[in-house]
């Protein structure tokens, strides 16, 4: 069986915009699914108000740039609990890696080489290790086609490495990989829309809510119960990165998997 994983990041911006979070995250179903998901996605996005290139950052807001109403509240949150609901029903796993900012300037960046010094580079492979090793505990047979949204150079680098780690690491897992991971613009893949939604809800909870007390709300209830894996890069995993880079790659991280029962 092949399946087909699609990612999207959130918090990589430059300078103050980015956020204390880094998340990559996204969803893995079969190409049916994908099929069938897509051309719905299509259809909710073409009823009124349209919405035919979504972006969760940028409809989020109710107004334009120039001030016009872009959609009402109630417009907009029934838009997003349709495409949640989509997402809810077709994808099949879910993952998501995720960093913080402060912890990788601090620990991390100018220790390492530069191609490699990028908080995407450390979640890139979690994110594809990581669901390897959920489905070796959930038994899902075959292997899984990466298809990440285009990070330019960023992805470039990290993609460089693939056919090393998938040397290094264990037959079990390394036989849950497909081919190389391939970068594409989330205008042309509808899933990676869907990802977007989830890594920017993730995000959001994690850099502006949870250090507020504030609950997650329920998109992220209902993403979140989708079967899958997340895993965290703490300060001790980037110390251990950073430290043996001379030796070899320490991809570690805390890893929580949400197995199908």
């Amino acid at each position: 069986m092949i399946l087909n994983g699609f990612v999207d990041d959130s918090g990589s911006g430059g300078g103050t915009d980015r956020g204390n979070i880094f998340v990559l995250a996204g969803f893995i179903a079969s190409p049916e699914r994908w099929e069938a998901f897509s051309n719905e996605w299509i259809r909710l996005c073409n009823q009124e108000p349209k919405t035919p290139d979504f972006h969760i950052q940028r409809d989020i807001r109710l107004l334009n740039k120039d001030g016009s109403v872009r959609w009402t509240e109630a417009q907009r949150g029934a838009r997003i609990e349709e495409l949640v609901d989509l997402t809810r029903t077709q994808a099949q796993y879910r993952v998501e890696s995720v960093l913080a900012w402060p912890n990788y300037d601090r620990v991390v960046k100018g220790r390492i080489p530069p191609e490699l010094d990028n908080p995407y580079f450390l979640c890139f492979y979690n994110i594809i290790i990581s669901f390897a090793e959920f489905m070796d505990k959930a038994k899902i047979d075959g292997v899984v086609d990466w298809v990440f949204d285009d990070q330019g150079r960023n992805g470039r680098d990290a993609s460089r490495w693939y056919d090393f780690i998938k040397g290094a690491i264990t037959p079990r897992v390394r036989n849950r990989l497909g081919g190389k991971p391939i970068f594409r613009h989330d205008k042309d893949v509808r899933p990676l829309k869907a990802c977007d939604i989830w890594a920017w809800q993730v995000r959001r909870h994690l850099d502006k809510e949870q250090p507020q007390g504030i609950e997650h709300n329920d998109y992220i209830d209902r993403l979140s119960g989708i079967h899958g894996v997340g895993n965290v890069i703490e300060g001790e995993h980037l110390e251990e990165f950073a430290a043996n880079i001379a030796h070899g790659l320490m991809l570690k991280s805390s890893t929580t998997f949400v197995l199908p029962l």
